[in-house]
């Protein structure tokens, strides 16, 4: 600039004089430029802070500013020149410790953030300071300075200690400066809050506010009361990104473990599977056998029954939902798999929409549960036939509903194979029996919190119901249970191993117990000190509830007073130095369990293939501060609404926050 320019340079009463230093003039700021200005500022002054619009838009307010929508950059100003061009100039701009840019001016602006001084924080162009308040430093606010504002978040640099750079801060977490503030300190240079390296549950205290009894009683009627329709499209991505949304509007996972990247050779092994569910006749499907001629649609009562399934991505990848505790406001915070969780997969068989509910109503919860995981849990997916415990990492598998003549590797899928003959059996002894049923599979994602769950996948087979398929079925059953599951094939198996969630000998014995025998002696206690008579106790002699009772008086009464004397002191470590308890094998009951096929009721439930369940509401636009994404337009809803969840499932706070959406049925051609 011309050094007879730098009178007229000034603006909202500040004055100054400028130094020529070759074609160069230094402004050197002599009044107050903290004010916003009234009018757009002729020339800016060496050394004040400026507005870069990034996307050269060139939209300005009367005073200069730019509007809130436009990304700009902050700099420093280090000198001007002539440009090309009638009365142009071109400012040298600092952005950065060793970066200097050239900017036109019709390009800048004076720096005023209205939204920040709203806020109370003065940023001008003497100024750009803030406090930035640091989660994982319990809260913490440390003094660091604006660099850019892009899609109404933040990028920031901290002052003190190692001076790194922290992008995407929002606006929630800016404040003014003052005594509190960190400002020699760095969230890098210190130690993490010993509380933040807790699961946010765990923080939210979520054993006291939100009760796991409660949460297994939700998760349950969630599971009865929709069902994702298995002709609806596979959930797809994209599931890793800021501000990304999945193809039914959960929102991606920001930062991924490396673990977990989606390459070229998941999509070579897992690409035909992915978020499918196949049926077959054989145990040989999936990746391991790549072709497709043994997959079918219809089978008869009495043929063999294997299914694969599979997520679209690794666990950790699926947003589980959205937590929050009864009676917050808000949608909660989402929720993915965490490394150092415990991760659920279970199979809900629905018959013709109706729930299977095989043994698992109202499972056991972990006896040391807060020892181990440092909360209550709970290793079973309420309403699952079978759940099995996986990692982040876990993709798919194949399970077996019924299986071939030659087949004895059963005790991972003993439960489902139980609850599915059981299924077809009390749909055969209906009145109106019908010829066929459909048999629909939703695999289920959850941890062992139980504070989320998400139906990802589903699928559906035809079987028929034919007199002498239904003989073929009920002899399986009885030979499975009898003499499989003790074979040594199933104890020594070569097909890999999952690792199901089983049931305890003593678990099926309080569950068949109608009442305690007398004297005061628990159930529990009379099997833990007489292991040697739950044989007995589960055997021929059992003919119903009154005679499991009898049976237990007349042995317990005899052999009780001898065991109890020989069982062991308790074990005088500390709870919290326990190991846990391995998985024992499979208990098979040797009658059916009462309830274990369908609830009452001869309607199916809602969500079922011609009326989906819904997805995220209105609420969910507000996440990350992001444009919602087209797929959740005109998404508002009621907790009543059709092909939604019950009213008990929809009470204070609801059940997890959100139910994921099936995308529509595809249509006819």
């Amino acid at each position: 600039a011309r050094p007879g320019g730098v009178g007229s340079a000034m603006g909202g009463g500040a004055s100054a004089h400028g130094q020529q230093v070759g074609k160069f003039t230094k402004f050197l700021i002599l009044g107050d430029l903290a004010a916003p200005p009234k009018k757009r500022p002729g020339k800016f002054l060496y050394g004040t802070f400026v507005a870069i619009d990034v996307g050269e838009t060139g939209r300005k307010d009367v005073a200069g500013i730019f509007d809130e929508d436009i990304t700009v950059r902050v700099g420093v100003v280090r000198g001007a020149c002539e440009a090309p061009g009638h009365n142009a100039i071109e400012y040298s701009i600092q952005v950065d410790d060793t970066e200097t840019i050239s900017v036109r001016k019709r390009f800048l602006g004076p720096l005023f953030l209205p939204e920040l001084m709203e806020k109370g924080i003065q940023i001008s162009p003497v100024n750009r300071d803030v406090a930035v308040e640091v989660e994982w430093q319990g809260g913490a606010k440390f003094l660091a300075e604006v660099l850019k504002r892009e899609k109404g978040l933040y990028e920031v640099r901290f002052k003190g200690g190692k001076r790194e750079v922290l992008a995407g801060v929002k606006l929630d977490l800016m404040y003014p400066v003052d005594d509190t503030t960190r400002k020699d300190d760095s969230p890098e240079t210190l130690a993490p809050d010993p509380l933040w390296l807790l699961d946010r549950k765990v923080q939210a205290d979520i054993d006291v506010k939100w009760r796991i009894e409660r949460r297994i009683r939700e998760a349950l009627e969630l599971l009865r009361s929709q069902m994702r329709p298995p002709d609806a499209p596979p959930l797809r991505g994209p599931f890793v990104g800021g501000r990304k949304f999945d193809s039914e509007g959960y929102p991606a996972h920001p930062e991924p473990p490396k673990e977990l990247q989606v390459d070229r050779a998941f999509v070579d092994t897992w690409g035909k599977y992915a978020g499918k569910i196949k049926f077959a006749t054989t145990f040989k499907i999936g990746p391991a056998y790549p072709g497709m001629s043994a997959w079918v649609e219809q089978v008869d009562a009495g043929e063999p029954l294997y299914v694969h399934a599979a997520l679209p991505v690794y666990a950790g990848l699926i947003c589980l939902g959205m937590f929050k505790l009864p009676g917050e406001r808000g949608i909660g915070q989402p929720e993915w798999v965490r490394a150092s969780d415990v991760a659920l997969v279970g199979l809900a068989i629905y018959i013709n929409g109706v729930l299977v509910r095989g043994q698992f109503s109202s499972p056991r919860l972990e006896k040391d549960g807060l020892a181990v995981f440092g909360h209550e849990s709970c290793h079973y997916i309420p309403g699952c036939v079978s759940t099995y415990m996986v990692d982040a990492g876990w993709i798919g598998g194949t399970f077996c509903l019924a299986p071939t003549e030659t087949d004895f590797e059963v005790r991972d899928d003993i439960y489902t194979i139980q609850a599915y003959h059981q299924a077809l059996s009390s749909w055969a002894k209906r009145p109106n029996r019908p010829d066929e049923v459909d048999v629909q599979i939703n695999l289920v994602l959850s941890t062992n919190y139980l504070a989320n769950l998400r139906q990802v996948c589903a699928g559906s087979v035809k079987v028929r119901l034919s007199d002498q398929g239904l003989a073929i079925a009920g002899e399986r059953l009885q030979h499975v249970q009898r003499i499989r599951v003790e074979s040594p094939q199933a104890l020594n198996p070569k097909r890999p191993r999952k690792n199901l969630s089983e049931l305890l000998r003593e678990d099926v014995v309080e569950q068949r117990l109608p009442a305690a025998p007398e004297e005061g002696l628990s159930p529990t206690v009379a099997v833990a000190v007489a292991p040697q008579m739950v044989g007995d106790v589960l055997g021929a002699d059992v003919v119903g509830e009154g005679g499991l009772a009898s049976t237990l008086r007349s042995k317990v009464e005899k052999k009780v007073s001898a065991a109890v004397a020989a069982v062991p002191p308790p074990p005088s470590e500390p709870i919290g130095r326990r190991q846990a308890r391995p998985p024992a094998t499979p208990m098979i009951p040797g009658t059916p369990t009462p309830g274990s096929t369908f609830h009452d009721g001869a309607s199916p439930p809602l969500g079922t293939a011609s009326r989906p369940i819904r997805g995220p509401d209105a609420e969910f636009r507000h996440l990350l501060e992001n444009p919602v994404p087209p797929s959740m337009a005109g998404s508002a809803s009621t907790p009543n609404a059709p092909g939604g969840r019950s009213a008990a499932a929809f009470g204070a706070g609801g059940f997890g926050g959100r139910v994921p959406r099936p995308p529509p049925r595809p249509r006819a051609a």
